[in-house]
C-alpha cells in the first residue's frame, strides 16, 4: 500500500534578506541579485522600493538543483564547521570520471577516491584505523566507512529534526546527498509516490542529467514499491520506465517506509555496472529504512511547527480582526490574512443573501466578472458541500470538478486550479452566513492540518463579523434613536391630531424608507386614517372614506384590537389582510405598530413597499418605537385639546352664568345652554323638562336635534322613564348604551343604541326639572369628562330657572290686584301698550260699578270686597282665554280682547257686563246692620267700548275713547254698554279720567 501522506512546506513568511541569502550560499550580495535577475533564483518584492526577500525552500531547491553549497540548518543558517562550496557558476569544473578513470582509478564498490585523493592515500591517511594494515580487507574497510558516514549524516539529519522544524525540501535534499557522497553513488534522488505516480522530491548527482518521472505502476520503481525492505536493482537498459541519460552504472532502488505503507522510494546509481555487494545494498535499504523516520520525524515536526504557526497566526488575526469594528474593513483583513496563512494566490469572502444569492464582500486577486458569476449557486456547488458538512471543502484541478461545471469558463479564465471554500458561521446563532475561499493558481492537496486552521480561523471570523455587525447595528440603532428621539420631541411641540399624523407621514421617512404611510387613529370602534401619503402610483389616489374601517376588520383592525406589531413580507398572502375596495391585490410588503399609551390604543402606524420582503426585524423594531412616541404625542394632543375644550367649556359656563345674572328669560338661557352643550360635547337630542305649577308632571320647555317633535310632545300622566328616574331619586345617571338600560322609555321601533346623559335641575327642596343629551349609535357613549360637564351646565340651568321662577312671582305680585287677583292698573298699562305696540286689532272694555257706594254704606268695607271678588270672577268667567281682565280702579274693571274688532264687540261686551249684574250682597257677608239681614242689594254697571285701530292708535287714544263711553252711560243713568263713537260729541269736553284710588271708596 502506497502511503500518501504530505510533506508540509515552511511556513511562508519563513523569509531571508539578500545578505542573508548570500551568506547561505557562499555568494557575494551582488551574484545573488545577478542569479535573481536571470531567473535562476525566486525572489519577492516587498514594497514598492524594491527590497527583495528570499525563501527558504527556494534557496534549497536551488541548491540541490546545483549539488553545491553548504547545508542548511533549520533556521536557515549554515551548520558551524561545514565547509562552503563552489558556488553554482563554478559547478563546471566538477566534472565526473569518465568510464576508464572509474576503472583505474575507483573502486569498485562505488566509494571511490573523493576530493582528488588517491585509493592509497586515503587508505594512508584515514583516521579510523579500518584499513588493510589492520588486518581488514579494503573493501570491507571501504563498506563500513561509507555506512558510518551515510549513517553519521543521516543522524546528523534526524537530530537536527528535534529542535525546530525544518524544510523538509532542505532536509531530504541533505540526506540525499550524504547517500550519494557517504556512499560514493553517482546518483542519489529520493520520489514520493501519489496516485500511483511518482514525483521527484530530492536529487543528488550530476547537473546535466535529465530525470524523467516514473509512473510506480512498472520498473524498478514498482518492483520497489511492490517489495518494502528489499533493494532492487537492473542494469540500465533502454525503455527501462526511469532512465537517467548521460549517468552510467547500475541502478538501485528501495521502498521509504512511511506510517501505513510505502512513502516512497530511494533510488542510486554505483559508478559501475557491477554486481552490488551485500553491503551496498545493506547500505541502501537501512538508509532507504533511515529516511523514513526522517521523513516521519520532518513530518511530525513540520505539523507540530505548523500547527503552532498557525495557532500563533490564528491568535495574531484574531486580535487584528476581533478589533475591527468596521465590517468591511474586517473582511478586508481577513482575506489577506487567509492568504498569508495559507500561501494563497487569491481569496474572497461572500455573504449569503436572503434570497439566496451570494455577495462578494470582500476579493483579492479575482476578476469582477468571476465574482458576478458566482453571485448566483446552484445545488451542487462546493460552497453548499462546506456549508451542508459545517466544514471547509476543497478541490485541486476544480476546472474539471463537477461541483463548479456551472462556472467553469470563468474558472478556466481566472486561471487557479484549486479553491477551498469554508463557511462562516453567525458567531451567536451559528447558522451560515458566508464563505471564506482561497484559491492557488498551482495545484495544492489541503491536508488536515491546513483544513482545521482554517475552520478556526472561519471561526474566529463568525464571532469578530457577529461582533462588528452587533457593533454597527448598535451604533445604526443609537443613532436611530437619537432620531426617533429627535422625531418625538418635534411631535410633542404640535397640539393638533392632524398636524401630528402630517408630521408622522413626512418624517417617518428618515428612518425606513416605505412607498406609503398611513396614520390611524381610533374613535370607538372605527379606525380613521388622519394622515396618509403616497410615494408612487398605486397609493398616490387613496381616500379616507376607502381606508376607513371598523377595529377587528383586516389587517390593520387586527393589529389595533391585539395590540400587537406586525411584519408581512407578503401582505396579499396573509388571511387577515382586506384588498381595499376599487383596488386589485399587489405583491407589496407591509409594517404594522399600535400606537399604544397607557394601556390603551389610540391608533395605528402603517407601512407599505411594493415588492416581497421589503423590511426587516429591524424595521418593524424601529415602527415599534416610533409608535410609542406618537401615541405619546397623541394622548398629549388628546389631553391639550381636552383641556383647551374644558376651558373653553368654563368660559362658556361663566358666559351662561352671566347671561343668568343679566336676564330673566328662561327660555333663552335654556336655548343658549341646548347650543353650548352642542359645541362642547356634540348631541344629537338634547331637551329639557320642567316640573308643572302642581308639581306632579314634568313637562317640555326646551326640545332640540334629530328626534326634538318627540320630545316636545306632553308626556303621558304617570309615565315612567329615566327622566322621572332621575327626578324622583335628584341625582344623574351616565348611560353608555340605552340598548342596555331598562330604565329608558322604548319608541315604536324598539330599543336603540346610543348614549344618554340625564342630569337633575335642583330646586331649593328637592329636583325642579331635568336636562338629557343623547348620541345615537353603537359605541357612541359620554366619557366622564362630558358628564362632569353637563352637571355643571345643569347647575347654571338650575339657578335660572329658580332665579326666572322668583322674578315670576315677585313680578306677578307686583302686576296683580291683592282683593280680587286680578291683575292691576300697572300691569294694565303694559299690556295695553304692548298690545298696541304689537299692531293687531283689539277692542278694549272698561267697567264701571253702577251704585257700589251703596254697598259699602249699607254692609261694611268687607261686604263690599267680598262683593268685588265674586264681580271679579263673573268676569273673568264671562271671558275668553285670550282675553286680559284687570282692576282698572276701586269699582272699575278693564278688559282687553285681543282679534275683536268694533262689529262683533258690542255683544260680547255685553256679555260680560251682565255676568255679574245678577249679584247680590247681604248682611250676612258682614258685621254691618245698615241694612236687615235678608235686605238684598243688587249692582248695575255701566261699559263702554273702543277698537284699536278704530277708535284710537295710541294706548292714550283708545283708553280715553273707551272711558268716554262708559261715563256717557254712567250719565244716561247707567245699565248698559256704549261704544265709543256714541260719545263722539263729548271728545272735546272730556279728558281722560283718574281711575278711583283702590283704598277709597267710589
Amino acid at each position: 500500500m502506497v502511503n500518501n501522506a504530505v510533506l508540509h512546506p515552511h511556513p511562508s513568511d519563513a523569509t531571508l534578506t539578500v545578505a542573508r541569502a548570500a551568506e547561505v550560499l557562499g555568494v557575494h550580495p551582488n551574484t545573488v541579485r545577478a542569479w535573481s535577475d536571470s531567473g535562476r533564483i525566486r525572489h519577492y518584492r516587498i514594497n514598492p522600493r524594491g527590497d527583495r526577500r528570499y525563501r527558504i525552500g527556494d534557496l534549497n531547491r536551488f541548491l540541490a538543483a546545483t549539488a553545491v553549497g553548504p547545508e542548511l540548518d533549520p533556521g536557515g543558517v549554515p551548520r558551524p564547521g561545514y565547509l562552503r562550496r563552489p558556488p553554482p557558476h563554478t559547478a563546471a569544473a566538477t566534472s565526473w570520471p569518465t568510464a576508464a578513470e572509474g576503472q583505474s582509478g575507483s573502486r569498485s564498490d562505488g566509494l571511490g577516491a573523493r576530493n582528488g585523493a588517491s585509493d592509497a592515500g586515503a587508505a594512508d591517511t584515514r583516521s579510523d584505523g579500518l584499513g588493510a594494515r589492520n588486518g581488514v580487507p579494503d573493501a570491507e574497510a571501504a563498506d563500513v566507512r561509507a555506512a558510518l558516514s551515510v549513517m553519521s549524516g543521516l543522524g546528523r539529519a534526524a537530530a537536527a529534526i528535534g529542535g525546530t522544524a525544518p524544510d523538509p525540501e532542505a532536509v531530504l535534499g541533505g540526506a540525499t546527498r550524504t547517500v550519494r557522497e557517504g556512499a560514493g553513488f553517482t546518483h542519489a534522488s529520493v520520489w514520493r509516490a501519489v496516485d500511483g505516480r511518482l514525483e521527484q522530491v530530492a536529487v543528488s548527482g550530476p547537473t546535466g542529467a535529465r530525470l524523467h518521472a516514473p509512473d510506480g505502476r512498472s520498473g524498478i520503481a514498482a518492483a520497489a514499491l511492490g517489495r518494502p525492505g528489499t533493494v532492487v536493482d537492473t542494469v540500465h537498459e533502454s525503455g527501462d520506465p526511469v532512465s537517467i541519460a548521460g549517468i552510467p552504472g547500475r541502478r538501485l532502488a528501495c521502498a521509504i517506509p512511511g506510517s501505513g505503507g510505502p512513502w516512497g522510494v530511494l533510488h542510486v546509481v554505483t559508478q559501475s555496472n557491477d554486481e552490488p555487494r551485500t553491503a551496498t545494498r545493506e547500505l541502501v535499504a537501512n538508509a532507504a529504512d533511515v529516511l523514513g523516520s526522517i521523513i516521519h520525524a520532518a513530518d511530525a515536526a513540520t505539523t507540530l511547527d505548523r500547527r503552532v504557526h498557525w495557532a500563533e497566526a490564528l491568535g495574531r488575526v484574531a486580535a487584528d480582526i476581533g478589533s475591527r469594528l468596521d465590517t468591511d474593513q474586517l473582511l478586508t483583513r481577513l482575506v489577506d490574512h487567509a492568504i498569508a496563512m495559507f500561501d494563497g494566490d487569491r481569496a474572497a469572502v461572500f455573504g449569503f443573501q436572503p434570497d439566496g444569492s451570494r455577495r462578494t464582500a470582500a476579493a483579492r486577486g479575482l476578476s469582477t466578472a468571476y465574482l458576478t458569476a458566482l453571485a448566483a449557486d446552484d445545488v451542487g456547488s462546493i460552497t453548499l458541500a462546506a456549508v451542508n458538512s459545517l466544514r471547509p471543502a476543497f478541490a485541486v484541478n476544480y476546472r474539471d470538478d463537477p461541483r463548479g461545471a456551472r462556472v467553469r469558463a470563468r474558472v478556466v479564465q481566472e486561471g487557479y486550479d484549486t479553491i477551498c471554500v469554508a463557511p462562516l458561521m453567525d458567531g451567536e446563532t451559528r447558522e451560515p452566513i458566508g464563505s471564506l475561499n482561497v484559491y492557488h493558481d498551482r495545484p495544492h492537496p489541503w491536508s488536515d492540518g491546513e483544513l482545521n486552521a482554517l475552520s478556526r480561523l472561519a471561526d474566529q471570523a463568525g464571532l469578530a463579523i457577529r461582533s462588528a455587525k452587533t457593533y454597527a447595528q448598535l451604533a445604526t440603532w443609537a443613532a436611530q434613536l437619537q432620531s426617533i428621539q429627535q422625531l418625538g420631541a418635534r411631535l410633542n411641540r404640535l397640539s393638533d391630531v392632524a398636524a401630528i399624523g402630517a408630521a408622522i407621514a413626512t418624517e417617518l421617512r428618515d428612518l425606513i424608507d416605505y412607498h406609503n404611510v398611513r396614520v390611524y387613529r381610533k374613535y370607538g370602534e372605527d379606525l380613521i386614517p388622519v394622515a396618509m401619503l403616497g410615494q408612487v402610483g398605486e397609493y398616490i389616489d387613496e381616500t379616507q372614506d376607502q381606508l376607513r374601517i371598523k377595529v377587528g376588520e383586516g389587517i390593520t383592525g387586527w393589529v389595533a384590537a391585539h395590540r400587537v406589531a406586525e411584519h408581512l413580507p407578503d401582505a396579499a398572502a396573509d388571511p387577515r389582510a382586506n384588498t381595499i375596495p376599487g383596488t386589485s391585490e399587489i405583491d407589496e410588503s407591509m409594517l404594522l405598530a399600535p400606537m399604544v399609551f397607557e394601556d390603551e390604543v389610540l391608533g395605528v402606524l402603517v407601512l407599505s413597499k411594493l415588492g416581497l420582503s421589503q423590511f426587516t426585524s429591524d424595521d418593524l423594531r424601529l415602527l415599534v418605537i416610533y409608535a410609542s412616541f406618537a401615541a405619546q404625542a397623541m394622548a398629549h394632543a388628546d389631553a391639550t385639546m381636552l383641556l383647551k375644550r374644558q376651558l373653553q367649556s368654563r368660559r362658556d359656563l361663566l358666559e351662561i352664568t352671566e347671561s343668568i345674572l343679566g336676564t330673566l328669560d328662561t327660555g333663552s338661557v335654556l336655548a343658549s345652554v341646548a347650543d353650548r352643550l352642542e359645541e362642547l360635547v356634540g348631541w344629537d337630542n338634547v331637551w329639557i323638562e320642567l316640573l308643572d305649577e302642581n308639581g306632579r308632571d314634568l313637562v317640555s320647555v326646551i326640545a332640540k336635534g334629530i328626534n326634538a317633535e318627540a320630545f316636545a310632545t306632553p308626556s303621558v300622566p304617570g309615565e315612567s322613564g329615566i327622566t322621572t328616574w332621575v327626578l324622583n331619586h335628584n341625582e344623574g345617571v351616565l348611560v353608555p348604551d340605552e340598548f342596555h338600560d331598562s330604565r329608558v322609555l322604548v319608541g315604536e321601533g324598539g330599543p336603540i343604541h346610543g348614549g344618554l346623559i340625564c342630569v337633575p335641575l335642583h330646586g331649593r327642596t328637592g329636583a325642579i326639572g331635568v336636562l338629557a343629551i343623547e348620541r345615537l349609535g353603537e359605541g357612541r357613549s359620554f366619557t366622564e369628562d362630558e358628564f362632569e360637564l353637563v352637571q355643571l351646565f345643569a347647575a347654571q340651568v338650575s339657578i335660572a330657572v329658580q332665579n326666572a321662577r322668583t322674578h315670576g312671582v315677585v313680578t306677578r305680585q307686583a302686576e296683580t290686584d291683592d282683593l280680587t287677583g286680578l291683575r292691576n292698573h300697572r300691569s294694565f298699562r303694559h299690556a295695553l301698550a304692548g298690545a298696541v305696540a304689537a299692531g293687531d286689532p283689539f277692542s278694549l272694555l272698561m267697567i264701571d260699578l253702577d251704585g257700589f257706594k251703596h254697598v259699602n254704606d249699607s254692609f261694611g268695607h268687607e261686604a263690599g270686597n267680598a262683593f268685588l271678588q265674586r264681580v271679579a270672577s263673573s268676569i273673568v268667567a264671562a271671558s275668553r282665554d285670550t282675553d286680559a281682565v284687570f282692576r282698572y280702579g276701586g269699582d272699575e274693571f278693564v278688559v282687553i280682547l285681543p282679534g275683536t274688532d268694533g262689529e262683533h264687540i258690542l255683544p260680547v261686551a255685553d256679555r260680560v257686563r251682565r255676568a255679574f249684574v245678577g249679584i247680590a250682597t247681604s248682611s250676612s257677608e258682614t258685621a254691618s246692620t245698615t241694612a236687615t239681614p235678608t235686605e238684598a242689594i243688587k249692582v248695575e254697571a255701566s261699559a263702554g267700548v273702543a277698537t284699536f285701530p278704530t277708535d284710537g292708535t295710541t294706548a292714550e287714544a283708545i283708553l280715553l275713547a273707551a272711558d268716554r263711553a262708559c261715563f256717557l252711560v254712567k250719565r244716561e243713568g247707567g245699565g248698559r254698554v256704549a261704544m265709543a263713537d256714541e260719545a263722539a260729541e263729548l271728545a272735546d269736553a272730556f279728558t281722560l279720567k283718574v281711575p278711583t284710588p283702590i283704598d277709597a271708596g267710589p
